[in-house]
């Protein structure tokens, strides 16, 4: 690897460590940050709302931006934003100040998500390029690491106001290496920006996050809410049909729908969706087993947990040099089946559960996840035209954020009517409803496996692993991708 695939790599690391850093220590300093601008707790959680709503909801035309002016460029701005979001946030006077901040932190680490893969598809070659997405992923299961971490320790020696500016610490690491690698050449492709389809677009998944949420009272379920969600649900789906009808209508979409014809892209991505539901599920759920079902302290839930990202991390790593030594097709299958089975096993197990099997349990799921995640990124990123790079990367982790939304809300469904009656119905009512929620995500994770497996039993491996190391536009015409020049000319 030269010096400037070296230095891309790092910069990119470095923007994923502080997107995912932005996010982590937020939970831990609520409690303080509602009682420092005397507001409810309610109330400041959407801090967290503030940054993720416009991180999920612009994912994807932040990625066909790169597509269009150069992801280094975007990547660069949305450093700049994150960086002045950050400062914002740690000297913000009052509430509303605060979630401007957050709201401008989540642009910026938009822009910096989705144009993070293709600049290290496009600065390293395919023998080193599992390794290189691995690092990358590693640095963001770091980074939320860190914060969660530190959280604490900021909050007993200094304020929580310290949680954004040492945020903005990282920012600034992330833009000097950023600057570094240089922007690189501008593609010249004459296509504009769809606008129209952006706004829609951003409406559709806003109003969508917000149908998940529970802005109603009365317990956090579906059914006790639905005079809310069932009117967001119909609000996002209209929007979601004048999405489409603008897409096929113009010239230059920001989705070319035809892109989502090609089976080996589409597969990837929706079994990316579906590992980051599952796995969001067993970490949102956990917890509650450990505590309110076996009665354990926090200090067990807190080694459960961080035992399952340290093998998501280093596997992560792991996984990218077999994949690069090997470009074995099945380990993509083999590694979300060991999530899969792990649900499934969970969902049986639940009733009488002990801690050293739960401790196995998060330790296979973590593997499996953490192995999965590098093959299927690099699987995605290398399968569409080099000019649809950034709306691979815009899928990828638009997918990801809706399936962390998606895992809780069905952690939710399952756990909802036990937690209510915890106190009469004891342990084995959390027991059961976790029980059913890991069975569900379980069922789902193997719906997951055959996505993954489409590549193998479609008998199409060959075609794809050729385009993924530069075989020419034939290729990926087989593949039902459209090459650069046609792309552009439509």
């Amino acid at each position: 690897m030269d010096s400037g695939s070296k230095r891309a790599v790092l910069a990119v690391t470095a923007g994923y460590f502080m997107v995912m850093f932005a996010v982590s220590p937020v939970s831990v300093i609520l409690p303080a940050l509602a009682e420092s601008l005397h507001v409810d707790v309610d109330a400041a959680s959407w801090v967290m709302t503030a940054f993720l709503l416009p991180l999920t909801a612009c994912l994807l035309p932040a990625g066909r931006l790169g597509d269009i002016f150069g992801h280094r460029h975007v990547f660069l701005t949305g450093l700049g934003l994150t960086v002045a979001g950050a400062v914002g946030a740690g000297l913000a006077g009052g509430l509303w100040h605060l979630l401007g901040a957050r709201a401008f932190q989540g642009l910026g680490a938009a822009l910096v998500s989705a144009t993070s893969l293709p600049i290290i598809t496009g600065a390293v070659g395919t023998e080193r390029r599992a390794r290189s997405i691995g690092l990358a992923t590693m640095a963001s299961s770091l980074g939320a690491m860190a914060g969660t971490a530190l959280a604490p320790l900021i909050l007993q020696y200094l304020t929580w106001r310290w949680a954004f500016l040492g945020g903005a610490m990282a920012g600034l690491v992330a833009l000097a290496l950023a600057l570094r690698m240089g922007l690189g050449p501008r593609p010249v492709s004459g296509v504009r920006f769809d606008w129209p389809g952006a706004t829609l677009l951003l409406l559709t998944l806003g109003v969508a996050s917000l149908s998940l949420n529970h802005f109603h009272d009365g317990p956090e379920s579906f059914a006790a809410g639905w005079h809310w969600h069932l009117p967001m649900h119909l609000v996002a789906l209209l929007l979601l049909a004048m999405f489409v009808a603008v897409e096929s209508r113009v010239r230059a979409p920001l989705i070319r729908l035809d892109q989502l014809g090609n089976g080996v892209f589409t597969t990837a991505i929706g079994a990316n969706g579906i590992l980051h539901m599952t796995m969001m599920m067993a970490s949102f759920s956990i917890p509650f087993l450990i505590q309110r079902g076996l009665r354990l302290g926090a200090m067990e839930t807190g080694a459960l947990l961080v035992a399952m990202q340290a093998c998501t991390t280093i596997m992560t790593l792991v996984a990218g040099w077999l994949y690069d030594r090997t470009r074995w097709s099945w380990l993509c299958p083999m590694a979300l089946a060991m999530v899969a089975s792990g649900l499934t096993w969970l969902g049986f197990a639940a009733p009488s559960l002990t801690y050293a099997q739960a401790l196995g349990a998060v330790v296979w799921l973590g593997t499996g996840s953490g192995m999965f995640m590098t093959t299927n990124n690099t699987r995605i990123m290398g399968t569409l035209d080099v000019t649809y790079r950034g709306f691979a990367s815009g899928m990828l982790e638009t997918t990801r954020q809706y399936g962390h939304t998606l895992g809780v809300a069905v952690a939710l469904v399952g756990l909802a009517a036990a937690l209510a009656g915890d106190a009469v119905a004891g342990s084995e009512a959390v027991r059961a409803g976790f029980g059913q929620s890991a069975l569900l995500m379980g069922v789902i994770a193997w719906l997951g496996v055959a996505l993954a497996a489409y590549p193998m039993y479609a008998g199409r491996a060959g075609r794809i692993w050729a385009l993924d190391q530069g075989a020419s536009s034939e290729a990926g015409s087989r593949l039902g991708v459209q090459p650069a020049a046609a792309a552009s000319s439509r």
